[in-house]
């Protein structure tokens, strides 16, 4: 009984240390590559289109989240992480959303990895490609992802305002890690809306 515990003990230390260690890692990477945090964001908004503090937002009905295959076979609650942080930086401007699509400004996304989609189809498709690059050799061991997000009105059926962001993914190791970057890139996506 004791040699059991004992080796219970001494099991749970040497996971917890292999755990510590592989967060500490994780954190080191940032540290010697800072590099690998940056963001590439272009955005593009139709000149005759204004925002105004009546502005509010909903989700396009169905379908509002294109996330490529790589992302579901994941695992990660990539739909959660985005829907709240486009949630939160938008109502962080000062709009509302609504639940219903009525006069408000309608939202759809798509985000995939560069092994699905890279700049050139990025380009092709959305008109539009943040070009992100990998100049470093640590850059290189991690593959970019892009978010592009349209902000569609409801009467004309016309994208009126387009973001898209490139980063580098898997850098984070925890949810509340990715929680915490997925909200500040959001922010920085959203940054250039007027406040309401």
């Amino acid at each position: 009984m004791v040699i059991t515990r004992r080796s219970g003990i001494i099991f749970l230390s040497v996971m917890s240390l292999l755990l510590c260690s592989f967060l500490v890692q994780a954190e080191d990477i940032k540290v010697q590559h800072p590099e690998l945090e940056r963001s590439s964001i272009v955005v593009l908004t139709q000149p005759s289109f204004k925002f105004t503090g009546n502005t509010q937002f909903s989700w396009v009905e169905k379908n509002h989240a294109d996330i490529s295959g790589a992302f579901k076979k994941s695992g990660l609650p990539v739909q959660t992480l985005l829907d709240e942080g486009i949630h939160q930086a938008i109502k962080d401007k000062g709009y509302r959303f609504s639940s219903e699509g009525k006069d408000s400004l309608l939202i759809q996304y798509h985000v995939s990895l560069e092994s699905e989609m890279d700049d050139m189809a990025l380009a092709i498709h959305y008109g539009l490609a943040p070009g992100l690059n990998a100049n470093s050799e640590a850059s290189r061991k991690y593959e970019r992802g892009t978010l592009v997000v349209d902000l569609i009105d409801p009467v004309l059926m016309k994208v009126v305002w387009r973001g898209a962001i490139g980063v580098f993914t898997g850098l984070e190791k925890t949810d509340e890690g990715r929680k915490n970057r997925v909200s500040k890139l959001l922010k920085e996506l959203f940054a250039n809306l007027p406040a309401a």
